[in-house]
């Protein structure tokens, strides 16, 4: 009859260590999930910055052309 306690007693906490282990195992998936969510927004912000950094970029390309254009006009002109 002792055997069968130590046995019942061993069961009771294996039980209780694969619960807290699965437990502790899931709140640290939740808390993986919630730090990669943040990464995807701080990515997405900062590739919406180097978007419009491009785009001020390309327009400044474009306005320094013309503006030698007009240079050139205005010293042949003169």
């Amino acid at each position: 009859m002792a055997y069968l306690t130590d046995i019942i007693i061993a069961v009771i906490a294996f039980a209780g260590t694969l619960i807290g282990s699965i437990a502790a195992s899931s709140k640290a998936q939740a808390i993986m999930e919630e730090q990669l969510r943040n990464v995807r927004e701080d990515i997405n912000v900062l590739s919406a910055r180097v978007d419009k950094h491009n785009s001020l970029m390309e327009r400044m390309a474009v306005a320094e052309s013309k503006i030698e254009a007009l240079e050139r006009n205005e010293g042949g002109k003169k």
